[in-house]
């Protein structure tokens, strides 16, 4: 038998890439036919369509005994159901464009159209989608007429810790007439879902509104994971959040980030007490005469209320160690992503085709290009590392695609915001954390650098 009729006989779905394809993962070539390329791959390619025929008609004969319904597609999976190759925001003609085309011409069609192939419904399907936006269908919603919490979830797809509720009590112990400024001797004003608390939201909140409140007091390199919460009046854009990687599991840690100055995200503490108290360590030192005494008075009273209600103000506890040791690749903004990964198969993440430092290099030839046809080289580059991010999450490597699209969305370039939509994409909802979906979504719509970013 010729190798191009054993070809043609093969019952498993071509590779998209063909001869050109680079995998040699097993796993894939077990899924997928390729072209054979030498002879002496003949025996090789006839025992995979033996193989495979043979499971056909193993699966045929256990579909027609079983009368229980297909298991959903689990994150340890060897393979998933649907091809990753066709699965981006765009139509595969969109690849053969010019590689000098500017996402950020094209960024809010994307954000709209993405919804057609990425659905928030999609990713739920074998996950509970534990933040609704849409619990209260009243055309206008009030904040004294729900619980704070369920509002919070309703407005931000996020549930605030414990610690979040308890440090608006401290505010209010110090200031009663207004928490969100109790701090305002050390330059610090709460923010963010703060605001829902203060009944601020409760006259403008209507259902076609929703969507901007996702990027209430959300700063320019703040991805999905961190949610801003308190704000220091400083020229840096310093601000204080929690990070969570998973919105359906509780913040692992609050971090800080300069947003005037870079995309780096430090984790400061387990929870926003202990970041405010190493904030105000820090502010004591470089504090004038004037500003110290009401500093140590704040200070002493944060560390009284916590003492008081036995909130810890560790600043590297358990489970920040725990969260660090799955970190399984440390981006541009350092804070690290987290994904499932069995350590014996290697399933759930492969690195980038490049390493950081060449795809910087890359992404600062084409935010640095004058003209369309001098980024059409680095962008042909950086379409590669795409496809081959795609090609890894088709194997169910999705953190690869999560490193991608953090980077892209951290570089803060706004050539490549549609690629950072597309690659977060296919990992939110692989990962089934619709929730950041669409705060990235709402986000992108409105990404504006400075340090007023209140909606309301």
């Amino acid at each position: 038998m010729s190798e191009s009729k054993l070809y043609n006989d093969d019952p498993r779905t071509p590779c998209r890439y063909g001869a050109k394809c680079y995998q040699k993962n097993p796993q894939h070539h077990n899924k997928y036919k390729h072209p054979p390329k030498k002879e002496t791959a003949k025996q090789n390619n006839e025992i995979l369509v033996i193989n495979a025929k043979r499971n056909l008609v193993k699966d045929d004969q256990e579909k027609a005994q079983s009368k229980s319904p297909p298991k959903k597609l689990q994150k340890t999976c060897e393979s998933p159901k649907k091809n990753m190759h066709n699965f981006s925001s765009s139509s595969e003609s969109d690849e053969v464009k010019s590689s000098d085309e500017d996402d950020s011409k094209n960024l809010s069609t994307n954000v709209e159209t993405s919804d057609k192939d990425v659905t928030v419904a999609q990713a739920a399907e074998s996950k509970e989608y534990h933040c609704s936006a849409g619990l209260n269908t009243d055309k206008n919603l009030s904040v004294s007429d729900v619980d704070v919490q369920k509002n919070i979830k309703e407005l931000f797809l996020v549930e605030m810790p414990k610690d979040f509720y308890q440090f608006y009590e401290f505010c209010k112990s110090i200031s009663k007439g207004n928490p969100l400024l109790a701090c305002k001797s050390a330059s610090l004003k709460l923010v963010g879902p703060y605001d829902v608390l203060e009944d601020k939201m409760k006259s403008i909140v209507r259902k076609n509104d929703k969507e901007k409140y996702l990027a209430h007091w959300r700063y320019y390199y703040d991805p999905p994971e961190f949610h801003t919460t308190v704000m220091c009046d400083n020229k840096n854009g310093l601000h204080f959040g929690y990070w969570q990687d998973d919105v359906a599991e509780k913040p692992v840690f609050v971090a800080k980030n300069c947003s005037n100055v870079d995309c780096v995200f430090e984790a400061v503490a387990e929870n926003i007490f202990g970041a405010v108290d190493t904030y105000l360590q820090g502010k004591v030192k470089s504090a004038n005469p004037f500003e110290k005494t009401g500093i140590m008075r704040l200070h002493s009273q944060l560390k009284n209320f916590a003492n008081q209600h036995d909130i810890t103000l560790e600043k590297n506890t358990a489970d920040m160690r725990s969260r660090e040791r799955k970190v399984v690749a440390r981006t541009f903004h350092k804070a690290g992503i987290v994904v499932p990964y069995d350590k014996k198969t290697q399933l759930g993440y492969r690195d980038l085709a490049v390493t950081d430092s060449e795809l910087q290099k890359i992404l600062r030839k084409i935010e640095n290009a004058s003209t369309p046809d001098e980024r059409k080289g680095p962008m042909t580059q950086l379409d590669e590392i795409v496809r081959q991010a795609t090609i890894a999450a088709d194997e169910c490597d999705f953190g690869t695609c999560l490193e991608l699209g953090h980077n892209l969305f951290s570089s803060g370039n706004t050539h490549v915001q549609g690629k950072a939509l597309q690659m977060l994409s296919i990992a939110y909802t692989h990962l089934q954390r619709p929730q950041l979906l669409e705060i990235l979504k709402a986000h992108l719509k409105d990404r504006r650098k400075g340090c007023e970013l209140s909606v309301i």
